[in-house]
């Protein structure tokens, strides 16, 4: 029983984790976007948080015990990145 707890607690966290990285690399990409002049140095560290992003989406671990709205809350910053990227790079 206590290890299911932990483990769930866990994969919680690993959740929690990407949409605060969401919301860490879209800010950054926000300012990055608002300079006047946007190099390709620039483009390419967007580029990158974004994959980062998706990757880390992609690896989540999946669960039945952690709150739907923590799921939907991710997946909807997974839609909001995988936009931007197929946006800006496909």
């Amino acid at each position: 029983m206590a290890f299911t707890i932990i483990t769930q607690s866990k994969i919680a966290k690993e959740w929690q984790n990407f949409i605060n990285d969401c919301n860490k690399y879209l800010n950054e990409i926000e300012k990055i976007a608002n300079k006047p002049i946007i190099t390709k140095k620039d483009k390419l560290r967007i580029k990158i948080m974004l994959e980062i992003l998706l990757d880390e989406y992609k690896n989540l671990k999946p669960s039945l015990l952690i709150p739907d709205s923590l799921k939907k809350e991710a997946k909807l910053k997974y839609e909001k990145v995988k936009k931007l990227y197929e946006e800006l790079f496909k």
